[in-house]
Formats: structure tokens, sequence, C-alpha cells
């Protein structure tokens, strides 16, 4: 049998379950995904603590997910809790609780913690070799420098989008001019503690839903053939247009946005200001946008060992493609090496199997090429 785990991200805004599969060379498949929208940061009471009915709920949502888990024949069900339960006074007891009434690896992370699981994830995933991983969740954002696939260095912010707009932008729909300038200043004071941040050069990989919702409302404007966001890269003046655009919109107008999901249309502009913030003081002109997250930076570790998967592009050719890549892929014109040998993989597939999935290793750009080269005429292609 392949080995499985099942993982479940107790996040400040959204709790969510993944079932992954292990294959050859370091590919990672998810099998099952779902979640809900339980917003435990919101859930935290006067005196600092989850309430009663929220800790009820948790356990009911965590309880039907390890089920769930359990169903599809896992080896284990590793349960990670971040900024919400980090901030709550009982949630250290309440993960203990978890461990013990539900038979889970259940562990409270810290925020450095959290953003080495997101650049972990990067690592395995994309081609990244130097740059920041940027993991912007509900509570906080963690910011992670990379230089040669390695991690350097890591900080972690309290500028999560649902804690950033419960504290600045709640009072008024659509924001009010004040609100987002006293955001602005607040998330670039925060940035300006981050010394690295604006001398860096490399790639900025977005980790996390609020960038997924920035990725898929480009992708609905501009369609993409691919049917994932995994790798795609995010113009930053796309993430601007659409964040002032949102901002003018009040919440029941905004809910109407293509790409946009219905639990982050309150959350989706202070995200922009994180985003565009980051984007403009580190001197990145685009990101790339990463679908997973920590859920599978727990799985990789869980699956295949601490280090970062050694080539992640043999990996997602022999998962995805079924096919050894070849060591010396023949020269095609326009096609860096990376994407010839994808291409060579590639070539007695249909098209349609490059872009269905995820090809782990690549990005999304550099799949397209390859697309594109397959249907050239003449080429021996599906």
């Amino acid at each position: 049998m392949p080995r499985r785990v099942g993982v479940i991200d107790i996040g400040s805004g959204s709790t969510s379950l993944a079932v992954f599969e292990a294959g050859v060379g370091g590919f990672l498949d998810r099998q099952h995904q779902e979640g809900d929208s339980l917003r435990l940061i919101e859930e935290i009471d006067a005196e600092g603590r989850l309430p009663p009915a929220a800790v009820r709920q948790l356990f009911t949502t965590v309880a039907g997910y390890v089920r769930k888990a359990r169903s599809l024949d896992v080896e284990g069900v590793h349960v990670v809790a971040t900024s919400a339960m980090r901030d709550a006074t009982n949630g250290p007891a309440l993960v203990k609780r978890m461990n013990e009434e539900l038979g889970v690896s259940a562990n409270l992370i810290s925020g450095d913690e959290e953003g080495r699981l997101a650049a972990h994830t990067v690592l395995c995933t994309l081609p990244m070799r130097d740059g920041i991983v940027l993991d912007l969740g509900g509570g906080s954002m963690q910011l992670v420098e990379v230089a040669r696939r390695r991690v350097l260095r890591t900080v972690s912010l309290p500028l999560g989008a649902l804690r950033l707009h419960d504290d600045f932008l709640r009072g008024s729909d659509p924001p009010s001019g004040a609100a987002l300038c006293s955001l602005r200043r607040h998330v670039v004071e925060a940035l300006h503690t981050v010394p690295w941040l604006p001398r860096h050069r490399g790639s900025l990989v977005a980790v996390g839903g609020s960038a997924r919702s920035y990725g898929k409302m480009s992708r609905r404007e501009r369609p993409v053939r691919t049917g994932h966001g995994h790798g795609y890269l995010l113009d930053g003046e796309a993430i601007l247009d659409s964040y002032e655009v949102l901002s003018r919109k009040p919440t029941a107008t905004r809910a109407a946005t293509p790409g946009l999901a219905a639990h982050r249309v309150d959350t989706i502009v202070a995200a922009g200001v994180v985003l565009s913030a980051v984007l403009r003081l580190g001197g990145f002109s685009a990101l790339h946008v990463s679908t997973y997250g920590i859920r599978e930076g727990v799985a990789f570790r869980a699956l295949f060992g601490g280090a970062p998967i050694a080539d992640p592009g043999a990996a997602g050719i022999r998962g995805r493609l079924r096919v050894v890549p070849m060591a010396r892929p023949p020269k095609v014109a326009g096609l860096t090496p990376r994407e010839r040998r994808l291409f060579a993989a590639a070539l007695h597939h249909k098209v349609e199997r490059l872009l269905d999935k995820p090809i782990q290793g690549f990005w999304q750009e550099e799949v397209l090429r390859v697309a594109h080269a397959l249907e050239q005429p003449g080429r021996d292609a599906g």
C-alpha cells in the first residue's frame, strides 16, 4: 500500500484537512482536502481564551477530519495549530487535549516553525533557489529568506489578513481612506523592522489563501490554460490594481468578484495591502503563487524526512508523467535545460496531462512554454 498521511491545519481563519500520498523520488500527491472557516482569532474572548462554544466547534470539526483521514488509510494524522491558538491562553491545553482524546500528533507551532514549514513546501514543489517566501495567514505573516535552497532566517509578524481587517477596516464598508492609510502605515512600519527585506534578490513566493485568491482573480481576468494556480506568476501591478478596485467596493458588491471565495471577501483588501507592501519594499515586480502550504510541509517531512527534496523536477516528472527523466534531453529551441527535460518526458502524453494538475518542481510559465513547444507542427505529442 502507498504511504499516506493526513494533515490538519488549525489556522486563525480556516481549519482544514488534507490527505497526501507519497510517490517515487519525493513526489507528493494530494488525495483529498476540505476545510471550514472557523475564524478562531475572532472567537478569543476578553480574557484571551477560546470560549466553550468555540472549543466544542473546533473539536467537532477536527474529530470529523480525523475520521475522514483514517477512512482513507493514513498511517498517521498530524495536527498543526498556528497563530490564533498561540494567542489563546488555553491554546496549549487544547492542543494537549487533542493528542489525548483524538489520538493524533498535534503540535502548537511557533511563528518561526510556521515559516519554515511554508518554505519547506516551496523548496519541495517549486524550482526556487534564492529569494523570500511570504506566508500570509489570518493571524500572522511569516517572511523566510532562502539562499541556495536553504533557509537562512525567518521572521513572524502579526500582519495576518483577518487580524488586520478586524483592527483597521471593520468599522466602514467600504473602508474609508483614513482607515486604509492607517493600515498601510502600520504594515510598512512593521516591515521596516526586517532589515534584510529591502536588499534581497531572487524570487518572491507567496503562500496562503489570500495570495491564492489574488491568483485566482488574475487568472479569471486573463484565462490561463492550466487547471490550477500552483507556481502562477502574478504581476505586482495586477495585485495593486485588484486591491484598489476591491477597496472601493462594499462587501456585498465585492462578493460578486470572479475567483474570490466568500470567506475572503472581507479580508482580501487587508491582504492586498500586505502583499503590495512586501513587493514594493522588497523591490520585487511580481510574485509566484504557491497553492501548497504548511500542510504540505508537514506531509513532506513525515513522508520523506526533514531535508528538502533534492530534485523536485525529477519527482514531478516521475510522479505526474510516470517516466524517468532523461539526464541529457535533446535541445529544443527556446527552452531552458530544465524545460527540455520536461518536454522530453511529455512527448508521448497529451498536452492536457501537463496542464491539468501541478507538475512538481516547475514554475507555471515553464510548463506553459513546454506545452506550447509540444503543440508546434511536427511534434510527436499526444
